[in-house]
């Protein structure tokens, strides 16, 4: 398996996460230099939060993890296209 494979297959995992949540089931994982620095999942119901998009959630943690606002060098693994907003 590749590392994009693996890396989409923990995406996926974070979509079954938010689906058991009752939320819309996308998952995001955010990787730099090899290793997962953050992932998230939809949680727009459970916040009621209309930005709480996975991708959102795992750009927040990912912000934290390298303690500031640019994700430099980094992958975005989305089980979904993007939408505008978290493009």
């Amino acid at each position: 398996m590749s590392e994009d494979e693996r890396f989409m297959r923990m995406a996926l995992n974070e979509a079954l996460e938010a689906q058991k949540r009752d939320e819309v089931p996308i998952g995001a994982v955010i990787v730099s230099q090899g290793r997962v620095i953050a992932r998230g999942h939809n949680l727009t119901e459970t916040l009621t939060d209309v930005t709480a998009h996975a991708e959102m959630q795992a750009i927040t943690a990912a912000q934290g993890t390298l303690g500031g606002k640019y994700l430099k060098d980094c992958t975005l693994y989305v089980t979904v296209e993007p939408c505008l907003m978290c493009a």
